[in-house]
């Protein structure tokens, strides 16, 4: 609790021995008007707000510095402000250490939790400002207010992070049995319950992935254009290089763009993008696609294009999809 000039506690030792200055005394004033202490003091007491509250100590006070004088009484009195004093250093330094308890006493966080619906992206701002796009499909939890050391989030599916730079309270990220940490940057995680692998992808700043549990020492540190894979089957997290990783800028609004990836590769981010299954012959998984596809337009128009690019024809069977070349017969 130190600002670049005076240090609290000097200054509430300093107020009970009674040495503090004029300037000293101002500034300590000001720093312990940022408390809203006076709610604890009502909730024991017979006043009704906090006017009445003030009111009553100020009364008290002048009443102490106003009484004349008495010599059998000095030593008493003397010591009754000390008393005072003491009071006001220990009331300073209990809002100083035990703010945030005292504020989940009287007004407590409450989590939040949001789910997005197949086919559907969302875009939120969390109480330190740090923005999150919310992929289809995907669930999220974190609390209206952050007073714990940490900022922690869950998520479950995949969101892509801009994340306000807080240097003494690191932004967590607990997907499953992978922990994000990181201070301040952009990154994408994915990290769906059905599939094997999540993925931790960063577009800017730096980025520590662990999994859950796990001392610092086995953590991955990524930089830009960097991503960390995590096996939950054999609990293997590597590191590699990932020039790409700008596409997640486009990808979180549900704007796809490929290269030559496989053919199963999209139907994959189609699988999650829309919340369908989908199914091709084992002779198309690895052709190779090249093309923008937008997952906010309506599933049939999106498997229109890609079969037209690719000489592929769908057909839905209750709630599966199949993607077959032009030449099968089935």
């Amino acid at each position: 609790m130190e600002n670049n000039t005076y240090n609290v506690r000097e200054l509430a030792h300093k107020l009970k021995q009674g040495t503090i200055s004029a300037n000293e005394k101002a500034w300590l004033d000001t720093w312990y008007a940022g408390f809203n202490d006076e709610e604890v003091l009502l909730s024991a007491s017979k006043y009704q707000n906090p006017e009445q509250l003030r009111e009553s100590i100020l009364s008290k006070i002048t009443a102490q510095m106003e009484t004349p004088e008495q010599p059998v009484r000095k030593v008493f009195t003397l010591w009754r402000n000390i008393a005072a004093a003491a009071a006001v250093v220990l009331l300073v330094t209990f809002a100083a250490l035990y703010k945030n308890q005292v504020l989940e006493v009287i007004d407590p966080a409450k989590q939040i939790d949001l789910v997005t619906a197949p086919g559907k992206h969302r875009q939120i701002s969390l109480p330190d400002g740090t923005r999150i796009w919310l992929s289809p499909g995907s669930r999220i939890s974190y609390p209206d207010k952050f007073r714990t050391k940490e900022r922690l989030v869950t998520l479950e599916g995949e969101a892509f992070f801009d994340v306000v730079h807080d240097e003494d309270h690191p932004f967590v990220i607990q997907s499953g049995q992978l922990k994000t940490v990181v201070l301040g940057t952009s990154f994408n995680v994915k990290a769906y319950p059905d599939q094997i692998i999540s993925e931790v992808t960063v577009i800017s700043g730096k980025v520590a992935v662990q999994e859950h549990n796990l001392p610092k020492s086995q953590q991955a540190i990524m930089v830009l254009n960097q991503r960390a894979l995590y096996n939950k089957a054999d609990r293997s997290l590597i590191k590699e290089n990932y020039p790409n990783a700008s596409k997640f800028l486009s990808q979180r609004t549900g704007l796809f763009s490929y290269d030559g990836a496989s053919l199963q590769t999209v139907v994959d981010d189609l699988s999650h993008q829309y919340g369908i299954r989908v199914n091709l012959t084992p002779d198309i998984t690895q052709n190779g696609f090249y093309g923008h596809i937008n997952t906010n337009e309506p599933i049939d128009k999106t498997f229109n294009k890609l079969c037209a690019v690719m000489d592929l024809r769908w057909k839905r069977v209750e709630n599966q999809y199949f993607l077959q070349p032009l030449s099968s017969n089935n």
